[in-house]
């Protein structure tokens, strides 16, 4: 495992750990506030989780024999050839471009300037 990986592993570790321990009933939701205010890692870890769960339901569809998740398939598609540093960025821009839209949640960031822009007409 790469130290990067180990690192991310890590954070992801410790940042589930955190939440558990201190809202275990709490439903978190990230914003453009608490991405900001986030390190560069954390937010790195954020997206290893968001696109373990995109995984998960992927695996799980085919598993079942079910159609592949529309929109796990198309924010994968959004994201292809870019790296995390990439992702990270790209949504920390928005949230510098918008700063009135602090309250807008990172997944809805990912939707609204990756996926969107990236799917084809209709969709």
């Amino acid at each position: 495992m790469h130290t990067t990986s180990r690192v991310i592993a890590a954070l992801l570790l410790v940042t589930g750990l955190l939440f558990a321990a201190t809202a275990p009933a709490q439903k978190v939701v990230v914003n453009g506030d608490m991405w900001l205010k986030s390190s560069p890692e954390i937010r790195k870890a954020f997206l290893v989780g968001a696109g373990n769960m995109i995984a998960m339901e992927k695996a799980y569809a085919s598993k079942k024999g079910t159609a592949q998740p529309a929109v796990g398939t198309m924010a994968a598609k959004a994201v292809e050839g870019m790296t995390l540093d990439q992702v990270s960025q790209r949504i920390t821009r928005w949230y510098e471009a918008n700063p009135q839209r602090r309250d807008v949640p990172v997944m809805g960031v990912i939707w609204i300037d990756l996926v969107k822009p990236a799917a084809p007409a209709g969709q």
